[in-house]
């Protein structure tokens, strides 16, 4: 039950404003968990990111003696979850929303040693403003041993690029947030969409870190159990010699498949990811079974075309470039039919919204008015445009395309993950690029043009494992229950952006010098691809894409038809492309388990198994904090929950 303050008296709206001390706690906290997200990237690639409820399970922490000697000083649970709002905001910035593009600003001189994409083609083209070209100012790199003092010499030649960029970065943040803004009376009240991903932080901010969750016996034990495992597991990392209890991959099923054409099904494993099978203790049954129904299905469609002569294998039909059987496109062809299927639903709260831009009306829970976040969509869309056109030579009707081709994928986005919570959405390599270059060609492409798609954008088309846009929207969730102002929550969250975008430049940055390490990239083998296959209009890959929109809309129209049909249309967008490969297995089991829990148990029983549910998370996020930790301090591997492993002597 959300608590109040009793300094909160209602104002505007009746909504409760939001405490001087939580902001400064939040940004305060913003700098170790900013920290922790660019040293652990390994912990950071799933849906609901460990570094943010490491800093909530920290304020719950402190909270508890504040609580008991000053209670004066104790945090609420609107405070806290707006400090977990706040940081949480901040951390998906600076995850692979930053990373991805951080390379690009200072590793061509390094490149064009041995590449001649970058020698001849990034160094000629990209613009002096977003990256360094002179090896000798950033030739201090190598070898690595410089401290953070020594990068604070630097500012002068990077801070004016990190800003050019970070105008591109934040306008699109900015504009995800104009549009969670304008459709969070739809997606938070109206439509009263379940944010399963808030489940966790929600549950331990009750009573300011003393409600429900915690006087749970069933959420202690499955912590202790969890939490004991992974403590033997990382010591058992460390000291091989010490058991372990394996609870990741359990057998790998496509090493024992040694002939054609079941050897070409691709990245095929048993394994279990507690926490991930947690989460889907909380999905809809039939998300759950859709996942893994058209996971097998993808699988299927490997071998069903390896054995009739068409190599195959685990980015088979992604990648960067993509071909049979077209998987991408059939993802953009959902995404369409997801974003045309959430305005009809939409529809009626729409047109308020457009009688209020027009009119001007305030928003009735006190929040930005629709008309200025109407205008702020607008400019921010209007600066990406400009991006493209001055320092990329693309025209004007071609980048509106395009930035309203990424908007769309973000709303489709940040719905469903409000809707359903996955675990993760990964889609590797899919972005704009791919639809761009199947429906237009890229004979056109120059250079210049080439070089600014495949190196400028990479961060809008590599991965959208953290994507700023959906954290946004839990975050007016979050608030949204406790009645917080959202006009200011607004502000506090384009704030967030800014600190959490520069905070993680200079923590790669201060990372970069110390270890001596030039950031991967993929940006050449995007330029690349362009060379390799000069296209015209692909009309197969149009073919796959209508094909992608006809099959999320024919399941729509069948469960318009028949409620209870178990297939789910979200399941095919997000189980296309690789993402689900290495959880799928415990997603089958969480499904099995749930259903038997509520056929059986009821509703008692399956509050029992939400509280196991959110102990397992808990003992996973809280070992895991303590590995992450320990590898912070001394710079060497541990144990980690994730599907990647830590990188030796990388922290």
């Amino acid at each position: 039950m959300a608590t109040t303050h009793p300094t909160e008296n209602a104002t505007g709206s009746g909504s409760n404003p939001i405490r001087l001390r939580a902001l400064l706690a939040a940004f305060l906290m913003c700098v170790p968990v900013v920290y922790m997200v660019d040293n652990a990237h390994e912990s950071t690639i799933f849906s609901m990111m460990v570094p943010p409820i490491s800093g909530l399970l920290f304020m719950v922490m402190l909270n508890a003696p504040l609580r008991r000697f000053l209670p004066r000083f104790q945090f609420s649970q609107a405070d806290l979850i707006v400090i977990f709002g706040i940081v949480s905001v901040a951390a998906v910035v600076a995850g692979e929303w930053t990373t991805l593009w951080h390379g690009n600003l200072y590793n061509i001189p390094f490149h064009a040693k041995w590449s001649d994409t970058y020698k001849n083609i990034f160094t000629k083209n990209m613009p002096d403003s977003m990256v360094v070209k002179d090896m000798a100012s950033v030739r201090d790199i190598e070898g690595g041993g410089k401290g953070w003092v020594y990068v604070l010499t630097k500012i002068p030649l990077f801070l004016p690029k990190v800003a050019v960029w970070g105008g591109l970065s934040m306008s699109l943040c900015f504009a995800m947030l104009c549009i969670n803004s304008i459709m969070r009376g739809a997606w938070c009240e109206r439509e009263r969409l379940s944010f399963p991903l808030i489940q966790l932080p929600v549950s331990m901010s009750e009573g300011g870190g003393s409600g429900g969750m915690w006087k749970s016996k069933a959420m202690w034990i499955a912590f202790v159990v969890m939490f004991s495992i992974d403590i033997l597991n990382g010591l058992n990392y460390l000291y091989p010699n010490l058991p372990s209890i394996p609870v990741k991959t359990l057998f790998q099923i496509d090493t024992a498949l040694k002939d054609p054409p079941l050897s070409n099904i691709g990245d095929f494993r048993i394994s279990i990811f507690p926490f991930m099978a947690a989460i889907g203790f909380f999905m809809p049954s039939d998300l759950l079974l859709s996942f893994v129904v058209f996971f097998l299905l993808r699988k299927l469609t490997h071998v069903v075309l390896a054995s009739n002569g068409i190599p195959q294998s685990t980015f088979s039909g992604t990648g960067l470039l993509p071909g049979a059987p077209y998987f991408d496109e059939q993802t953009w062809g959902a995404t369409l039919a997801l974003f045309l299927g959430a305005l009809w639903v939409s529809r009626e709260y729409l047109k308020d919204v457009w009688k209020a831009i027009r009119k001007g009306s305030p928003s009735e829970d006190g929040g930005v008015s629709h008309r200025w976040a109407f205008v702020g969509l607008i400019i921010s869309m209007l600066v990406v445009i400009w991006y493209g056109g001055y320092y990329g030579e693309l025209s004007a009707p071609f980048m509106t395309l395009y930035v309203s081709l990424f908007m769309i994928l973000s709303i489709v986005l940040a719905r469903v993950r409000a809707q359903l919570g996955p675990p993760t959405h990964e889609f590797a390599y899919l972005g704009v690029n791919s639809f761009m270059y199947r429906f237009f060609g890229n004979k056109w492409v120059t250079d210049k043009q080439g070089s600014f798609l495949s190196m400028a954008f990479m961060f809008m088309n590599r991965m959208v494992r953290n994507h700023p846009g959906t954290i946004q929207l839990e975050a007016m969730k979050m608030a949204s229950n406790e009645k917080l102002n959202q006009k200011r929550l607004f502000v506090s969250i384009a704030v967030a952006c800014v600190v959490g975008y520069f905070l993680a430049n200079w923590f790669l940055q201060v990372w970069v010098y110390r270890t001596g390490n030039i950031e991967w990239t993929d940006a050449s083998a995007y330029f690349e691809n362009i060379g390799k296959d000069r296209h015209g209009t692909d009309v197969i890959g149009i073919v796959m894409t209508i094909l992608g929109f006809a099959i999320v809309m024919v399941l729509d129209l069948i469960r318009f038809r028949f409620p209870g049909f178990p297939l789910h249309p979200a399941g095919y967008w997000l189980s296309m492309n690789y993402g689900v490969d290495y959880y799928w297995f415990g997603l089958l089991l969480a499904l099995i388990i749930k259903n038997f829990v509520q056929r059986y148990y009821g509703l008692k029983g399956y509050d029992k198994l939400r509280a196991v549910a959110l102990g397992i998370l808990l003992g996973e996020y809280a070992a895991e904090t303590i590995w992450i930790a320990m590898a912070l301090i001394t710079k060497q591997s541990t144990y980690t929950i994730s599907f990647n492993d830590r990188t030796l002597g990388m922290q």
